[in-house]
């Protein structure tokens, strides 16, 4: 009997490798308390170190993603909305400021823009695993920023403690802002693949306008 694993791309770009940061960052922290042998677990058989990695990092990127929800949410400033998407849009293309799609919900739109042209709808695919990889990045950057913070704490290497822990802050600054860009692209995209779907207006019309 043979069994098959089938792993998305939000699961792996999304969840397994701001994961594997993660993991990275607690075999440190634990084998700096000595709770764990590190070396040791370097001699496993190759193919279960491997399973034993990858496993370990998607749990803990499942785990950890409401996390990286709430510190999504603690940096409003650099909040941006659909409403944002859509008055650059308008902006772009005023022939379509009167048109019912525009005011739909984005994820409405996406799924019509998959059922008229999937490769084509699949590149705001993309970037929302691009999106959704970058904000669970963050937290994985600031864990790691926080490991930093306690080795200068403690020392004894202090200096390189403080680089890094300088290094890592600003790392996690530029992915929320690098995210922030990333997820307004697939708003906009969408807008701009449903303003060539034939009959998009339809659905959203008002009733009286579709008589």
């Amino acid at each position: 009997m043979s069994v098959t694993f089938a792993v998305g791309l939000f699961e792996l770009f999304g969840i397994a490798i701001p994961g594997g940061v993660q993991l990275a960052v607690l075999l440190y922290a634990l084998g700096r308390l000595h709770l764990v042998d590190v070396g040791a677990l370097a001699t496993a058989p190759s193919a279960l170190l491997v399973v034993g990695a990858v496993v370990s990092s998607y749990v803990l990127g499942s785990v950890t993603t409401p996390l990286s929800a709430v510190l999504d949410k603690i940096t409003p400033r650099w909040h941006r909305t659909p409403d944002d998407a859509r008055r650059i849009f308008l902006a772009s293309v005023p022939d379509a400021r009167d048109r019912p799609f525009v005011s739909a919900d984005p994820n409405v739109l996406l799924a019509a823009a998959e059922l008229h042209n999937k490769p084509v709808a699949s590149e705001v695919t993309r970037r929302e695993e691009v999106g959704m990889m970058q904000r669970n990045l963050a937290l994985s950057l600031t864990m790691a920023s926080i490991a930093a913070l306690v080795e200068f704490a403690v020392g004894p290497h202090w200096l390189l403690a403080a680089c890094c822990a300088l290094l890592l802050s600003t790392a996690v600054v530029g992915t929320i802002w690098r995210e922030r860009k990333t997820r307004h692209y697939p708003w906009l995209k969408t807008l701009e693949i449903c303003f060539w779907i034939p009959d998009i207006d339809t659905p959203f019309a008002p009733d009286r306008d579709r008589r």
